[in-house]
């Protein structure tokens, strides 16, 4: 609990506090709102906003149906001894660390990188490009990466999920002359519904908050294409020294976390109630 309180509560605390001040590495001077106020002028963090937005959804739709899609293809398979052998394949890649796979998809994008290399192999010379240098297409490639978006945690979850139902609700459902697309609607999704919202609640957490793809890949160039609210706080803490402003983007960025969350548990209780 000390360490706790010393490395967590006292920071967030502090941030709070310091969110109505203007504070540097100097002085600390009260502000009162106007960085609260400020917040609503900045177009560059406006800019982030909407870019979060477009991340976040698209990451909600990838996390609900390409791990979910492997998953049930894998639980499917008739052959234990393969279906154990595709499930390690789907993990292994979780031992690479996130900034490796950053900086592989990184040298992907670049001039004389793998994409454009493919792309001039099929006489497509015409369409390469600086893929993290072009705003039009900064942002689709850094939804991108990661393709085909197959987690190995997020498969993990689906598939436990998948493997906790019982065996004799899916035998019930072929001998009601269920075919396989109809059993996994009417069975297998609502009974691993928990899973599928854990899911989305956790993506979305961790676009909210994160800022180290973008960070790494674009720096959030060019201009503003890239920008994400955790990238714009990141920025003014460190470039310019402003940390008042900077703890009031992470509070409100904490605030807006802290209600997801809120929400998602208020609905998921709501929906346990009802089954």
């Amino acid at each position: 609990m000390i360490f706790l309180v010393l490395f967590f509560y006292y920071p967030a605390i502090s941030g709070f506090f310091h969110s109505f001040t203007y504070w540097d590495a100097r002085s600390t001077i009260w502000a009162g709102l106007a960085n609260y106020q400020k917040l609503f002028s900045d177009r560059r963090l406006i800019a982030s906003a909407v870019n979060l937005l477009k991340l976040t959804g698209f990451n909600v739709i990838v996390v609900v149906t390409m791990p979910l899609l492997a998953a049930v293809l894998v639980f499917h398979l008739p052959h234990k001894r393969v279906q154990y052998w595709l499930r390690v394949a789907f993990v292994f890649p979780m031992i690479v660390p996130m900034v490796v796979t950053i900086l592989v998809w990184r040298w992907l994008y670049s001039i004389d990188g793998g994409v454009n290399l493919m792309l001039q192999a099929v006489g497509l010379e015409s369409v390469t490009r600086a893929w993290l240098g072009d705003r039009h297409t900064v942002l689709g490639a850094i939804m991108f990466v990661g393709f085909p978006w197959v987690s190995g945690l997020n498969f993990l979850i689906y598939l436990a999920g998948l493997q906790g139902i019982s065996p004799e609700l899916l035998d019930a459902a072929v001998v009601d002359g269920a075919n396989t697309v109809q059993r996994f609607f009417r069975v297998e999704l609502p009974l691993i519904s928990g899973q599928v919202r854990l899911l989305v609640m956790l993506t979305v957490i961790y676009w909210l908050r994160s800022f180290e793809l973008p960070l790494i890949m674009t720096d959030g160039g060019p201009g503003w294409a890239s920008m994400v609210p955790g990238l714009r706080m990141y920025q003014t803490v460190t470039r310019d020294f402003n940390l008042g402003y900077g703890s009031a983007i992470g509070f409100v960025l904490f605030t807006i976390v802290f209600l997801v969350t809120i929400i998602q548990m208020r609905l998921t209780r709501g929906s346990d109630g009802a089954l």
